[in-house]
């Protein structure tokens, strides 16, 4: 639906759309830096798990390129065995909005990153550790916002990790959703009401 919305809307102020040009443009401008968290749920080894994410980069308004660091961790009880496995990497974004407006976003976003996983497994008093072996997570995703508030809004996305190496526990889906906020709304208020009521 986010899809449609955002192509719809550049449909109907008859734009013609060209991803190229958008982006070679958007990367004149003078960026913004920004900083946030990037979390999300997802499927690891079959078992519903958190990925936990932590990032930095340039917004150049229509396209942003971020920098970041994630992990995650289940535990499972299989038979008499405890696991303990997780999966932790750094990794890169390119985002490109697809549609931009003050109520309405629908980004798209590719990811790519190296990491390595690992792997506890306790039976009574024996702990074996085992190295997973290097993840190169590719990620491909869409989402989107809608503000119902000047400060406050709901988000919600959808995408695919695929790994390159040790696909077996680490490929999967991700999705995430939830309330958002607009600090650069509020930060760009905040200026002016110091600059009106203080200078």
């Amino acid at each position: 639906m986010l899809v449609l919305f955002g192509l719809k809307a550049q449909d109907t102020a008859r734009i013609r759309w060209n991803p190229i040009d958008t982006f070679r443009l958007a990367m004149l401008k003078t960026p913004g830096l920004r900083l946030g968290f990037d979390s999300r749920k997802s499927i690891m080894s079959g078992v519903p798990v958190d990925v936990n994410g932590l990032r930095y980069g340039l917004d150049f308004g229509k396209v942003a390129l971020w920098t970041g660091y994630y992990n995650s961790k289940l535990f499972q009880t299989i038979d008499k065995d405890t696991l303990n496995q997780g999966f932790e990497y750094y990794s890169s974004t390119l985002e490109y909005y697809v549609h931009q407006s003050w109520r309405f976003e629908v980004v798209t976003s590719f990811q790519a990153g190296i990491g390595n996983g690992w792997e506890y497994r306790k039976r009574g008093a024996d702990i074996r550790k085992a190295n997973l072996g290097t993840i190169v997570p590719l990620e491909a995703g869409i989402g989107g916002t809608v503000r119902f508030l000047r400060y406050f809004g709901f988000y919600a996305g959808v995408g695919v990790r695929f790994s390159g190496m040790q696909t077996t526990n680490f490929t999967g889906p991700y999705w995430s959703y939830g309330l958002t906020y607009f600090t650069g709304t509020m930060y760009k208020d905040g200026k002016k009401w110091i600059n009106k009521n203080y200078r």
